[in-house]
């Protein structure tokens, strides 16, 4: 794959000055006092009433025991720093809820440093090694000093767990959404679990997307947009070209500069991604509206996810190639069949667009509806099997002959069955089903009702109607409203009922269909 992040290629607004990078939590530092004398309360808070770090003033939070310290911790989350005495209703109560910290809550994060009037009862080098603390010192030589080096040191601690922590969770979405992205070969959904995942990014760190889109083109195409957020997604199938008053004309230069050969641009609040595929495809990503002062922290994950879909892309429109030369085939097969009975090519083509229609407007999701398309125009591939002097005949089927065109049903089965291919399967099942009745009196396993698969129900519904609407070698064409009587008067017998009124209701969609794709 054609490298995406090329150092050449990357455009990155002004730096935040450290101080602003590193100011991705704004809420003061919370640090819990544990302590037993009110006397030690007191002197804490002065001379922390003006300390900031990182821009961030403090917040402290007092208990006179372990107990109390207890509730602290069920009532407060992220508190950041612990001073905590070590003597208080017990001797060791402070050593005892460490352990409670550290074991019972799991919390690894919080910085501890325990402060003593009575250092011989607990020995430093003993107890350093043995707890997770970050400093022990005796309350006679903590000065006010001493206490504003040691906070300062142990929120930086804190603040760095914090941000590893987080880039921990960001690289756990990465890896999540990898799994969905490798299997989803539908690039609208693809596209929409993309922007998703980059705005749990931002979210990871207090911040979101305020909106986004995903566009893309084949090399013979303009960018065309499948999936957005915020603004954009009321204008998805929408043209990029379009769309220049909505992003503004200096988005539209930045992504001129690095369309041709792909890249990414920070600007402020604004990200723009050009993804370029070995198989000349091409993704734009593009979203605005987040905290310049978290970008610097989201830079190298958006980076990461960023060439992960790069790479997965290919993998997708390398699938639909596949898909789509299955979809050639089916339909080659399906026309070749038609012919046989002297109907028209396009009668398998406007059967697959009405069962499309129907199934959208039955509820049925985009992914199915697709493999319904793709598949139905093999529902007569059993008529391979039938003598084409019947096909053609001009007047009724005797009994005999009727019996032999029924069987083209099972005969398509037979066929379509023996792949594993998951298209393959749906046709066979198509071909099967696609004349049993809603009551129970089609053909050939007598099924009824639900227990005909939709895909038949629907494939039912289309290929009667398609048939009435056109001249066949033993029947005129219909006229819609003698076409509207029969579907009224077999609703509930022939077809599914629901079927029936969504088809009734689509008269003028599906006459628009026939006017695109006549005989």
């Amino acid at each position: 794959m054609e490298k995406f992040l090329d150092s050449e290629n990357i455009v990155f607004a002004d730096e935040t000055s450290h101080l602003e990078k590193k100011e991705f939590f704004k809420s003061p530092w919370k640090i819990l006092v544990v302590d037993d004398e009110e006397d030690v309360h007191k002197i804490t808070e002065l001379a922390l009433n003006d300390y900031t770090f990182e821009n961030r003033k403090v917040k402290l939070l007092k208990a006179f025991s372990s107990i109390q310290a207890k509730e602290v911790f069920k009532n407060e989350d992220d508190i950041a720093l612990v001073l905590l005495d070590v003597v208080m209703e017990q001797d060791n109560a402070g050593l005892n809820f460490i352990n409670y910290i550290r074991d019972d809550l799991s919390n690894q994060m919080v910085r501890i440093v325990l402060r003593t009037g009575q250092p011989g009862k607990a020995p430093e080098h003993e107890i350093i090694t043995k707890y997770d603390i970050s400093d022990y010192k005796s309350k006679t030589r903590f000065t006010v000093q001493r206490l504003f080096t040691t906070v300062t040191s142990c929120l930086r601690a804190y603040n760095n767990l914090k941000y590893i922590k987080k880039n921990q969770e960001g690289l756990e979405l990465i890896v999540k959404s990898n799994k969905k992205l490798i299997g989803n070969n539908q690039l609208t959904i693809f596209a929409s679990t993309a922007l998703d995942t980059l705005n749990k990014i931002f979210t990871i760190f207090n911040s979101s997307i305020k909106s986004s889109f995903y566009a893309v083109a084949s090399s013979s195409e303009d960018l065309k947009i499948i999936a957005g957020t915020g603004k954009y997604a009321s204008v998805i199938n929408n043209c990029f070209k379009n769309l220049t008053s909505l992003v503004g004309l200096n988005i539209v230069d930045h992504i001129k500069k690095i369309y041709i050969k792909g890249g990414e641009i920070f600007l402020e609040n604004e990200y723009i991604g050009v993804l370029k595929t070995n198989e000349d495809f091409t993704s734009l990503i593009y979203f605005s509206g987040v905290d310049p002062k978290l970008f610097d922290f989201n830079k190298d994950l958006i980076r990461l996810y960023i060439n992960n879909i790069a790479t997965h892309v290919d993998n997708v429109v390398l699938t639909r190639e596949i898909v789509n030369t299955q979809k050639e085939i089916i339909m080659t097969l399906g026309e070749l069949v038609e012919t046989r009975s002297k109907e028209t090519a396009n009668h398998v083509v406007r059967v697959a667009e009405i069962c499309y229609l129907l199934a959208e407007k039955y509820g049925i999701n985009e992914e199915d509806r697709e493999l319904l398309r793709m598949a139905v125009p093999m529902h007569d591939a059993g008529k391979i099997g039938v003598p084409e002097v019947i096909l053609n005949k001009p007047g009724p089927l005797t009994k005999n002959e009727f019996l032999l065109v029924q069987t083209h049903s099972q005969t398509g089965f037979d066929i379509l069955n023996k792949s594993e291919k998951k298209i393959m399967e749906t046709a066979a099942l198509i071909a099967i089903q696609h004349h049993e009745k809603w009551d129970g009196t089609g053909y050939p396993e007598n099924l009824s009702g639900k227990q005909i698969h939709i895909f038949g129900r629907i494939a039912a519904v289309a290929d009667v109607f398609d048939a009435l609407s056109h001249k066949r070698c033993y029947k005129e064409k219909w006229e819609t409203d003698r076409i509207i009587d029969l579907f009224k008067s077999e609703s509930g017998k022939h077809f599914d009922p629901e079927l029936v009124e969504i088809l009734l209701s689509s008269i003028d969609e599906l006459q628009e269909i026939n006017r695109k794709l006549p005989d």
